[in-house]
């Protein structure tokens, strides 16, 4: 029986074929969207923890924990740092995590902040940041990079480098002064990874003498230890991180910063900022997954309709068959177990196809943000889609195989 089905099968490979591809390829779309978009949750969700707020320029929460976390975007604006100081004395700050940016080294972003980065900023449910080679900064010259910084440039602790004036690669190289790796940070999966750190000192010290994008005094023509400390402590940040003394006291800050006369500035508790994002992401994946799960039902009746037109071309088939023996249900039997391994042949490359999705958006997420997410088997949930799909073929199939059980009946298929 079932040689006769394999062999009945290889006479209509081509739209067999076709509605294989049809059914697996709208079946990875729908597991690997959802996939996808789960991972990346929890790798975007990990990539920062042990930050109560992020302080910022007013405007959008979202825009700036894009800007100052995964590095996604350009600082739409600076806050003074009088406004962080005033902020910062607040009794409910426990600490306090300037950051600045503009500058990038070779495409990987270059962050300025304070050697406590390293101390309060954690990962992956409160994970600390660990150097697996060297220390942090503690000097004008001096810089940490991330694990992927070292890997693709190829760095090792005192290599010398020069970073660029702007995010972009093709900005204005400040070659009148280097800064030397101390220190190279353990890999995280999170944007951490492909970040370059100097001081906020050796931030300011690179841009003297900046007007309108260009240099107009060089470093090597200045006595750098004559340069008062003060004067090289920048007047405006990027953003801070903070660190409250109570979780309790979080919505009372957020309003005080909010009432702030002297700048407009925001308060954003980061996770709240990436709910707003998923949100956004959630309207578009719910009109993708419509249409994946349309497509699959599409290939389903595409599949009932080609068994069914093929019926009236495989009389003589069904004939010689019933002529041999085989009884009505064990006919019917035929195309319903037919259509199950045109199901299960679509569900194999399905997983196949997933997996393949999967990696390559694995890939271009790393590349884009920085957030590595972590390749899994199927999951129950994903297992009982397949299972959905399956049966609602299974039963679809019911009906030619109904037609073929009635004809078998009468002189269509009889002896």
């Amino acid at each position: 029986m079932i040689r006769l089905m394999i062999a009945s099968m290889r006479s209509r490979l081509v739209p067999i074929f076709l509605v294989i591809v049809a059914l697996s390829a709208s079946m990875a779309l729908l597991l690997a969207v959802d996939r996808i978009q789960q991972a990346t949750k929890n790798g975007f969700n990990q990539s920062l923890s042990g930050v109560d707020l992020v302080l910022g320029p007013g405007g959008s929460g979202l825009e700036l924990v894009l800007y100052t976390v995964f590095h996604l975007g350009k600082p739409t604006n600076n806050i003074t740092t009088e406004t962080v100081s005033d902020i910062t004395d607040d009794p409910m700050v426990e600490w306090a995590v300037p950051i600045a940016l503009g500058d990038n080294h070779r495409g990987y972003r270059v962050i300025s902040t304070t050697d406590e980065y390293f101390d309060r900023i954690k990962f992956g449910g409160d994970q600390p940041l660990v150097f697996a080679q060297g220390a942090p900064f503690s000097d004008l010259n001096e810089t940490v990079i991330g694990s992927e910084v070292a890997e693709a440039l190829g760095y090792a602790l005192d290599t010398s480098i020069f970073v660029t004036h702007g995010s972009q690669m093709i900005g204005k190289l400040h070659d009148d002064f280097s800064f030397k790796i101390t220190g190279i940070l353990a890999s995280t999966g999170t944007p951490i990874d492909r970040a370059v750190f100097v001081s906020l000192e050796g931030y300011e010290l690179v841009h003297l003498g900046w007007q309108n994008g260009s240099k107009t005094v060089s470093l090597q023509n200045l006595d750098i230890n004559a340069i008062p400390k003060e004067r090289l402590y920048p007047k405006t940040v990027t953003a801070v991180y903070l660190g409250l003394t109570s979780k309790l006291s979080l919505f009372k800050f957020i309003r005080a910063v909010r009432d702030y006369p002297e700048e407009a500035i925001s308060a954003v508790i980061p996770g709240v900022a990436l709910a707003e994002l998923w949100s956004i992401v959630g309207i578009v994946d719910s009109v993708f997954q419509l249409l994946n799960w349309l497509i699959i039902g599409i290939s389903i009746v595409g599949m009932v309709t080609m068994i069914i037109t093929g019926l009236d071309s495989r009389t003589r088939e069904l004939t010689i068959l019933r002529a041999l023996g085989l009884s009505p249900p064990k006919l019917a039997g035929l195309v319903l177990l037919e259509t199950i391994i045109i199901s299960l042949t679509a569900v194999l490359s399905a997983i196949v196809l997933v997996w393949f999705l999967t990696v390559a958006a694995a890939d271009l997420l790393n590349q884009w943000a920085g957030v590595r997410i972590e390749l899994t088997w199927l999951a129950i949930d994903e297992l009982s889609t397949i299972m959905i799909i399956v049966l609602a073929g299974v039963c679809a199939s019911l009906i030619p195989a109904g037609m073929v059980y009635r004809r078998s009946l009468h002189k269509g298929f009889s002896n």
